[in-house]
Parts: structure tokens; C-alpha cells; sequence
């Protein structure tokens, strides 16, 4: 067989016994080692302080690591529950200022209506007849929302009282899987570490340095952008004379990072609000903040990230394309990262992908 085919033919074996791997790990194994997994994590970080604790003060290792876990665990514990009591006050004071809030829609939708009669009454009558019956159905769904609404909300709490007993079984194994494999997290990771042939087991650990170094510049790249888009916001808001301009430029570069999410989420609705109150001056600088934000850092990602892992900007392009193409908004960001951590892999002699 030709060398060129067998590699291709190898390297396919290899991606289609990947993806299979990854499927059946992750649709059958991770969700019964999810709470062991989470333990091990916390085994592992609770180790250092479980090590001090039986040298310096001598105590026995369990009763070390129970210490450890528990306060670790309380300290979870108390975090989440004052993120619950603090989300339940913000949701009673908007129940609360709901009525004060919803005062002026129907204002707004009156001038709404008013506006699309108005081009209604403009517009041709086959056009007009058709704008009539989309405006019907607009309305009829409006008049639905709430119901729809709470037949949501409903069915939401249901699944959530459904699961109840299955999030606390999982919430117990994680508590006392923790304090069992701190106990014995050394034996444990003894065993581990014998399951891995030697010379395996200093290519993982080479692989995992290059690869945290990897992450830690495509972070670089990241924050990098986010600063950008924050300047840019700041000095349009502070233009606006907006108030909190910082603040909430900050808040909207922090989204306009996350993949699914984006800088338009914050200033497409605030530019549609400027219109509908009669500041179309604003809803303008609001539009074109966004576009100058969006084109820096759609011009400026595949630069940067190509300069910290050596990849040319055309390849973390392409990359960022195949992956919107493939699996959407997600993909742009995910694709350009795999790029680079298997051209860090390939660079460093893991595999041979390309010369």
C-alpha cells in the first residue's frame, strides 16, 4: 500500500476510534463517574493542606482529610446558598417593581402599532393585507405569551421536583467520595500512576505542561481581545453619556466574550429600545459600536491567536469558519483551539499530523 494512503487510512482509523471513544465515554461512562471525577478533583486539591496537617501537626489522615473536605464542602455549600438567597431577593424586587416597570408599555405599544398602521396605510394593498394578517397573528400570539409563559415555567419546576432525588444522591456520593479518596488519595494515585507504562507516563506529563502552557496563551489572546472591545465600548458609552459607562462596558465585553453570546445581545435591544423612545441619534451610535466591535474582533482573533501558537491568521480563520459551519457559534471558538493545541501537539513530535 502506498505510504501516503496507509497514513491516511491510519490516521482515519485513529479519528473514527476517537469519536466513537468519546461517544460512548461520554453518553454511558461520565455519568456515573461524574461525582467520582468531581471527588478526585477535590481530593486533589484539598491534598497539599491534608499533607501539611499530618506533618506538621501530626494528625491521623483521615480525620485531616475529613477536616479539609468538610471545609471545603461547607464553603461550596455556604457560596451557592448565598448565590440562591441573593438570586430569590433580585427575583422578589423585579416581581415587585413589575407593575412600576410594565407602566409605560402599553405606550410603547401603542406607538409600536401606531408606526406599523402608519406604513400600513402606505403600502400597496396586496402588501397591506398581508402586513394586516402578520399583525393579527402577532397580537394573537402576544395574548398567549403568558399562558405559554407559565405552562414553561411549570413544566420546568416539575422536572426540576422530578430530579430532585437524583441531584441529591449525586450531591451525597460527591461529599463522601471525597472524603474516602482523600483518605486515600496517595494509595490511589499510586495505583493510577502503575497503570501507565513509564514511558507513557512522561509523554502525558510533557503533554499536559504544553498543553496548560497552550491554554494559558490562548487566554493571553482572549483577554487581549476582550480589552480591545472594552475601549471601544467605554468610549462610545462615555460619547452616550451613559451611566455606569465602565461598569457596563465591562459587563457587555465579559458576554461579547462568551461563544454563544456576543457584544450585539446587549446593544441590538438597547439601539431597537433608542428607537422605540425616540432617540434614533442614539440607536445609530449604539449600531455602529457594534459593528466596529464585532469587525476588531473578527480582524484582530485570527492574528493574535496565530501569533501565540504560530499558526497562520488564514488557518485560524478557516478554522473559526469550518466550526461556525459545522456546529455554529460554539464551533468559532472551539475550532481555532483545537487548531492550535493539535499544531502545539505536532510541533512538539506527540503526533505527525503534517510536516
Amino acid at each position: 500500500m502506498d505510504p501516503v494512503l496507509r497514513g491516511i487510512v491510519k490516521y482515519g482509523l485513529w479519528a473514527v476510534a476517537a469519536i466513537l471513544g468519546g461517544y460512548l465515554f461520554f453518553r454511558f461512562l461520565l455519568p456515573c463517574l461524574a461525582p467520582f471525577c468531581l471527588a478526585f478533583l477535590t481530593a486533589a486539591l484539598c491534598e497539599p493542606v491534608v499533607r501539611l496537617l499530618t506533618d506538621r501537626l501530626h494528625l491521623r489522615r483521615g480525620v485531616a482529610s475529613a477536616l479539609c473536605v468538610l471545609v471545603v464542602l461547607s464553603s461550596l455549600l455556604g457560596f451557592f446558598m448565598l448565590v440562591v438567597v441573593r438570586l430569590i431577593d433580585e427575583a422578589l424586587g423585579l416581581i415587585t417593581e413589575l407593575p412600576r416597570l410594565a407602566s409605560g408599555l402599553p405606550q410603547i405599544l401603542s406607538r409600536v402599532e401606531g408606526a406599523l398602521r402608519h406604513a400600513m396605510d402606505s403600502a400597496p394593498q396586496g402588501v397591506r393585507d398581508y402586513m394586516d394578517e402578520a399583525l393579527l397573528a402577532i397580537s394573537e400570539r402576544a395574548a398567549q405569551l403568558p399562558a405559554a409563559l407559565s405552562q414553561w415555567a411549570l413544566g420546568k419546576l416539575s422536572r426540576a421536583a422530578a430530579g430532585a432525588p437524583a441531584t441529591l444522591l449525586f450531591l451525597a456520593t460527591f461529599a463522601i467520595g471525597s472524603f474516602f479518596i482523600s483518605a486515600g488519595f496517595p494509595a490511589i494515585l499510586a495505583f493510577l500512576r502503575r497503570q501507565i507504562p513509564t514511558g507513557a507516563r512522561v509523554t502525558a506529563g510533557n503533554i499536559k505542561r504544553d498543553l496548560l502552557d497552550g491554554l494559558g496563551r490562548w487566554l493571553r489572546a482572549e483577554l487581549t481581545l476582550m480589552a480591545i472591545t472594552f475601549a471601544i465600548l467605554t468610549a462610545a458609552f462615555t460619547l452616550l453619556h451613559v451611566e455606569y459607562a465602565v461598569v457596563i462596558a465591562l459587563i457587555t465585553a465579559l458576554i461579547d466574550a462568551l461563544p454563544v453570546f456576543g457584544s450585539g445581545v446587549v446593544l441590538l435591544p438597547w439601539a431597537g429600545a433608542a428607537v422605540i423612545s425616540g432617540s434614533p441619534g442614539r440607536a445609530l451610535t449604539l449600531v455602529l459600536t457594534w459593528l466596529v466591535a464585532t469587525l476588531s474582533r473578527s480582524c484582530l482573533e485570527p492574528k493574535l491567536i496565530g501569533d501565540q501558537f504560530g499558526v497562520s491568521p488564514a488557518a485560524a480563520l478557516l478554522a473559526m469558519y469550518a466550526g461556525f459551519r459545522l456546529t455554529g457559534v460554539i464551533g468559532m471558538v472551539l475550532f481555532p483551539f483545537i487548531l492550535m493545541m493539535l499544531n502545539e501537539m505536532n510541533t512538539k513530535g506527540y503526533v505527525k499530523l503534517w510536516k
